[in-house]
């Protein structure tokens, strides 16, 4: 891939150059996310796995031998009803420590690794080793680090105002609803209404928070390439215009790879059970397909550079410049121009 084919792409085509990416790179993208996320998945099913009876054979054992579904998926997990101090413990170490070493620090330093990569790749530059990626990587860590804090910070602001307001709005129809039934009644069409309000308010809040979510989410570009040190507002200036697409795509990505990975752990579920083994192998297929999580995201940054920057435009018309050279001019030798005015000679002239 040259740089001359840096062109806008649509949904099909961003999707489609990211699994050719993924199959052409797929070693180097696997020893990143093993590297980066394996610890941290080993770590995590250490701190909260628990062994019961259900997860000592198959799904499919289990059935034949009679079990209820409570037996099958009522435990094994560390969120127990009755959970002991040693698990309390756990659980604090996870979300206190691992979870924010994976979103401040393997996350960003995942999706720049595939930036490189790309961008390698779309320029035909020669491909990076996983070493040189990493280090590339890890080189913008602290800028990466502290976008990535304020991004979430962001964020988390956003989904609390949203669900305070949802709260408000539960809340007044809960006094409404007191009211109608204490003077006349609460009719089954007054029901059906809140019932359609709440639905339209929950999507609206879905909807509202996955655009201020997608419009901020190419900071880390950016930041990566060591063009911002936050990279917010570039970010929110990239995606004007293109928002719609960019939800439609990753909405798609979602469906594809979230289908695949539910239909590989139902097997992995009834022919292993839920044991430890079972959890570690779901874990590494989850690493396996990780990539491709950040592969569109990489290719459509590009994409909108092309779109919003003008990226590649400028080879695009050295190259074309290239193909149709200009003639070259005649070169003259020195003072040509003044061949004609020769010195007059006086004797020829008074002949």
């Amino acid at each position: 891939m040259q740089n001359a084919s840096l062109r806008p792409m649509g949904i099909g085509r961003i999707l489609d150059r990211s699994f050719q990416l993924y199959r052409k790179h797929f070693v180097t993208l696997t020893i990143i996310m093993l590297i980066l996320y394996g610890p941290f998945y080993l770590l995590q099913h250490l701190l909260t796995y628990q062994e019961t009876a259900s997860t000592s054979s198959s799904i499919l054992e289990q059935i034949r031998s009679g079990a209820s579904m409570q037996d099958l998926f009522g435990s094994g997990s560390f969120m127990q009803n009755n959970p002991t101090p040693k698990d309390i413990g756990k659980t604090l170490i996870f979300v206190l420590v691992l979870l924010p070493i994976m979103i401040l620090g393997l996350m960003p330093a995942s999706i720049a690794s595939v930036l490189h990569l790309v961008k390698a790749s779309l320029f035909g530059e020669e491909t990076p080793g996983v070493g040189e990626l990493l280090r590339k990587s890890f080189r913008r860590f602290w800028p990466l680090a502290g976008s990535t804090f304020l991004d979430a910070l962001i964020m988390f602001g956003i989904y609390i105002g949203l669900a305070i307001i949802i709260v408000i709005f539960a809340f007044v129809f809960a006094i409404g609803g007191n009211l109608s039934s204490s003077v006349g009644g609460f009719g089954g069409g007054a029901v059906a209404l809140t019932i359609i309000f709440f639905i339209i308010l929950g999507l609206g809040a879905i909807f509202t928070f996955f655009y201020f979510f997608i419009r901020w989410c190419y900071y880390l570009p950016f930041v990566a390439m060591g063009e911002e040190s936050v990279g917010l507002g570039r970010s929110w200036k990239l995606t004007r215009k293109s928002f719609w697409r960019l939800f439609l795509m990753y909405f798609v990505l979602t469906l594809i790879l979230y289908l695949f990975l539910f239909v590989i752990q139902l097997i992995i579920a009834a022919v292993l059970g839920l044991g430890l083994g079972a959890q570690l192998l779901q874990s590494l297929i989850s690493i396996l397909v990780m990539s491709l999580w950040f592969l569109p995201y990489a290719v459509s940054y590009f994409d909108l550079k092309v779109r919003n920057e003008g990226l590649g435009l400028e080879s695009l018309i050295e190259s074309t410049i290239q193909t149709f050279p200009t003639e070259p001019a005649e070169e003259l030798e020195p003072f040509d121009t003044f061949d004609d005015l020769r010195p007059i000679d006086l004797d020829k002239k008074n002949d």
